[in-house]
This record gives structure tokens, sequence and C-alpha cells, in this order.
């Protein structure tokens, strides 16, 4: 309930995409002004970044023993209350008849949640540069030997911490931090360090020589334009989403990239139909429960990049959602026990793993609202329309309705389920007289490959693509 509304929250007030929801009451408390945090290493192109609190501030890393204190402006943010609706729930009327969308699903995305009046801490950015000038930042602290050892890289937590006061729906303790920011800092072999304020900068600790990229445990993209490249930690300092998808496409654009999702995905393709069957209604439950789909990425996450999981947030689930958790590791190589985790034949269940976890990587960074009509489209059966589009879409997104494949978007009530689905992802889906235009928006960044990793996947364990 806390993650879900902090990050609702985010969604509806932070147009610019500078603040990160808190998902953990629990954290509430390691957030504080300049307070450390390390950026934990993305596996795909299409993460969000996400990062790990330490428990010590600017102040314990940088030479000398003179602490900063920052000049700190506390200012109201907005009254915040806010009602979510699952805006698809009812009925329309098809060729096929008519469909209850929702069902089974009552008050998925309906909730209503009210922080009252918010407020915002930040630190004077200018004044703080201004005291840091010339202080360098202690290389040989044991906290940094640490996090070098690891390789991760370090940001600070400078502004954005937002606050609620006690006239609230949950019962949550004010204040308490339910958003937060972040600036990266560039930290040279000498200790100097300078903060990341432009898009194009990049945080992390200079190298002296540059390391071979470190690719995911699996490769399903090494050709791919999607394929992650990590973070520049060392002086070819680098940035951008330069292989973001371009505004104005087609679908088409997605076409070589899909060509080899769909060869990740042939293990959901070749398993017995029971297990396939069984894995198909978990995923279809995790559309159900966002909060599952967090917790399980989270496993996967440490699985994949060989840290040891944390089940904080599967203690937080109901008991059935931990069921469907544990069945879920049980049918991808790993068992459960007591906190531990077992591995199976590695070798065996390798690309398994690897597939059921590029899916609920993609589905993680899916908003509850999309996660709803994807649901609505499993239900009415058209994924694997949705599916054809790249591949039958001309290169000014065209697509004929005299395809016998695309049969299903004739159907208005269909496409108007489809057409919301596509806004959501930054794809424009418009009706013509004899054909379907589909286009990429303005600035699509990665959303429209996320939605096509989704429906790929689900298509994947309901039959052959």
């Amino acid at each position: 309930m806390f993650a879900k509304a902090t990050k609702n929250f985010v969604r509806e007030t932070d147009t610019g995409g500078d603040l990160i929801p808190v998902s953990r009451l629990n954290d509430s408390d390691k957030l504080q002004l300049l307070n450390l945090v390390t950026k934990k290493k993305k596996l795909w192109c299409w993460q969000k970044p996400k990062y790990h609190f330490l428990t010590v501030t600017l102040n314990d890393v940088l030479t000398e023993d003179k602490p900063i204190k920052p000049v700190v402006v506390e200012s109201d943010f907005v009254k915040y209350e806010g009602k979510f609706e699952d805006f698809v729930r009812g009925s329309i009327e098809t060729s096929f008849g008519k469909i209850n969308l929702g069902a089974g699903g009552k008050g998925f995305v309906e909730s209503q949640s009210s922080f009252g009046n918010l407020k915002k801490q930040e630190a004077d950015l200018q004044q703080l540069m201004k005291d840091l000038k010339g202080r360098t930042i202690n290389l040989n602290n044991n906290l940094l030997q640490q996090v070098l050892g690891r390789k991760h890289e370090v940001s600070v937590s400078e502004n954005g911490n937002v606050r609620k006061d006690s006239n609230v729906v949950l019962e949550i303790p004010a204040p308490t931090t339910i958003a937060y920011g972040v600036i990266e800092l560039y930290i040279k072999r000498d200790g100097q360090f300078e903060f990341c304020l432009l898009d194009e900068q990049e945080g992390g600790f200079e190298r002296e020589n540059a390391e071979g990229s470190s690719y995911p445990y699996s490769l399903p993209f090494r050709d791919s334009s999607f394929l992650y490249q990590p973070d520049a930690v060392d002086s070819d300092r680098h940035s951008g989403d330069g292989n973001i998808i371009p505004s104005g496409a087609s679908l088409s654009v997605l076409k070589k990239d899909l060509l080899l999702l769909k060869m990740q995905f042939q293990p959901f393709v070749k398993l017995p139909e029971d297990k396939q069957g069984a894995l198909n209604k978990i995923f279809y439950e995790l559309l159900h429960h966002e909060e599952m789909v967090t917790a399980l990425e989270e496993v996967l996450d440490s699985i994949c990049t060989g840290e040891e999981p944390d089940f904080m947030d599967l203690k937080e689930l109901k008991p059935p959602q931990q069921q469907n958790i544990t069945d879920f590791l049980q049918l991808v190589g790993y068992s459960l026990q007591n906190e531990l985790l077992l591995q199976k034949d590695q070798l065996h269940y390798k690309g398994l793993f690897s597939a059921a976890h590029i899916l609920i990587s993609a589905v993680a960074e899916l908003s509850d609202y999309t996660l709803a009509l994807l649901r609505a489209c499993c239900d009415i059966q058209i994924i694997p329309a949705l599916c054809c589009l790249p591949n039958v879409a001309s290169a000014d997104g065209t697509l004929t309705l005299r395809d016998p494949a695309l049969a299903p978007l004739t159907d208005t009530g269909r496409f108007h389920i489809v057409q919301r689905l596509f806004a959501l992802s930054n794809i424009n889906l418009e009706m013509m007289e004899s054909s379907v235009k589909a286009v990429t928006m303005k600035e699509p960044s990665f959303f429209p490959f996320i939605l096509y990793i989704a429906l790929y996947g689900f298509y994947a364990l309901g039959g052959t693509i």
C-alpha cells in the first residue's frame, strides 16, 4: 500500500522525473539531506536506476574534520490526495459477444491515499558547491573501499526530501520521507569530485584503465541496440540513451530487436504444457499485484548479480502471494526454503530463468494502469494480433486491416483497449477507413519496447511465436 501510494504520487506530481518514490516505510528514516546512496547495477537498458541507502553522509567521507552544514530551504510542495480507479472495469460489446473486463480484479488499482500538506526540503546547491570547493573525498574510507570493491557507483541524495503531515489516510508517522532526489558524484583518483548536473554527465569513480563491458549473465541482446551499456565510470565518460526509439517512428523500428526477443523467449515455448500453463497463470496473477512484481524483480536481480537476495519485500506480501513467488522460483530453477535459495540444475534452467527475468524486469517498469490494460488484453485474447504489428507495419506505420492476423482490431471495443494500452507506452494508435496507423509519440524512450517485451512474453507462454 505504501509503495503503491508513493509511486502514484511521484507519477502524478513529478513531470520532470526528478523524484524517486520510497518503496518501504522503514527506508524513510535512512533518508536525510546529504545522505550517500549507491546506485545498483542495471542489467537491462530499460530499467530505471535503483539505489541502496547507506547510513553515512557526505560529511563522513570528506577529508578533514570540518563538517559541511548545508543551507536547507523548506517549502510547501503540494496538498496531495489521490484516488486511483481501475478504468478498464466494466464491459464492452464485441463481435464475440459481451466481455467483462476486470473480472475477479475488483479494486485492482482502486485506492485512495492522502499525504496531506507536503513539505519539500532542499539544500542550497550553489552555496553547497561553494562550501565544498577545494574539499576532497577520503578514498581510503572503509565504506568507499567496500563500494570500490563491489564496483558500484556512488551518488549523493541532495534534495527533494518530500515530507507529509499527520493528516493522512495511511497510518504513517509524520514527518516521513516519501520521495527523494539524487545528484551523482564523479570522483577522481585523487579524491577531488564534482556534481553531475548535466544530462550528459555520469557519476562514478575514475579508473586508470577502462574495463571491459560487463554484459548481463545471458546475452540475448549482444547485437541489439537495446543491450544495456553499463554507466561510464572510467576516464572516457559518456552517457545517454542514444539508442532510445525515435519520435514519430513506425512500429517496424522494433523488428530487429524483437527477432532477438523471440529467441530469448523460446524456453517458454518449449516448456511442457502443464509447466507452461502454471508459469503463465503466475505471470497473469502478477499483473494483478504490482507489489509482487517489485518483490520478485528484486530477488531475480540479486540472483543474477550474485548478491544475497533481500527477502524483506516478500515478508510484507500476503501468504497466497508469497506462495505464488515460491512456485515461480520453483518453475525457473530455484527452491526457497527458510529464506535460503537452493539452485537446481543451472544448465537446464539457465535459458528459462533468463526469459523469466527479462519479462519480470519489463513488467516492473509498467504502471499499474498499463498492467490493468495488459491483463484486459490477455482476457480478450488480442495479444497474438498485437505481436504481429511491428512485422507488418509499413515505413510510415500503416497497417492494413485486410490482414487476417489483424482482424481483432476491427472490433471497436478491442481497438479502444489497445489504443489506451499503447498510449500509456508512448505509441499513438489511430483508426483509418481500412487501416490502422501506429507510430511512436514524441520522445517515447524505451516504453514501446518494454511493452513489446511483455506482449511477446505472454504470447510465448500461450503458444508458439
